[in-house]
């Protein structure tokens, strides 16, 4: 290798450095210009929230996650770093929301309202220990419903085969209308006679028309 290319690729590393030191150190949070305070929240579970997740406040970025900590009664404490000053309601709500379904945390706050439906509530003024809501994992949740639920799900499956058990030998009155022709017969004969009807009534309605226009007359 030439002293030319030594050059070039000692260039191309160096400027390749001051990038990514500009990105993680003057755009990270060591020089962060931007105004910040904390808030903290309490959650039964927390459900793999860490450091770093973010926090939205009404869909829109205003901080992340800067620690979670486990207290005595075993509720979960999380601390954010705020950047977005907002006004918090009594009817406030802070849950914990799945990012992807493939996992993923977001501390998302709904501030509330002062006024809905002709209820109205106070501002809040703390910013500690708020009350957090913890929703769980949907996937988890459904595994645990089905785990709960095995029994009567096995019930349910077996009812269902013998039901459609039945509906293959024709036992039972459901399965003899579906499985016999004598509905479909029944069904064309009462089709046929209504039609016959309908024709019935086109045939005598000029008689029935000259009977009330000679009645009229007397």
């Amino acid at each position: 290798m030439t002293r030319l290319n030594e050059f070039i690729v000692g260039v191309v590393f160096i400027f390749a450095m001051s990038v990514l030191g500009y990105f993680t150190i003057i755009k990270g949070e060591l020089f962060d210009s931007r105004k910040f305070y904390y808030i903290t929240a309490i959650f039964a579970n927390v459900d793999g929230l860490a450091m770093g997740d973010k926090v939205m406040v009404n869909g829109v970025p205003a901080g992340t996650v800067v620690l979670t900590d486990l207290l005595e009664d075993c509720t979960v404490r999380v601390k954010m770093k705020m950047y977005l000053q907002f006004r918090l309601y009594e009817n406030y709500r802070i849950d914990l929301r799945n990012q992807t379904a493939l996992g993923g945390k977001t501390v998302y706050i709904n501030p509330g309202k002062p006024e809905t439906e002709g209820r109205f509530f106070e501002e809040v003024m703390t910013r500690t220990d708020l009350a957090g809501v913890s929703l769980g994992d949907p996937i988890s949740m459904i595994a645990e419903m089905l785990d709960e639920n095995r029994e009567n799900i096995k019930i349910g499956i077996s009812n269902f085969s013998e039901f459609a058990q039945k509906m293959n030998t024709g036992k039972g009155t459901i399965a003899k209308l579906v499985n016999e022709d004598t509905l479909h017969d029944e069904t064309g004969r009462l089709m046929k006679e209504i039609r016959d009807t309908i024709e019935d009534s086109r045939e005598q309605a000029p008689v029935t028309s000259f009977i009330r226009a000679a009645l009229t007359i007397f």
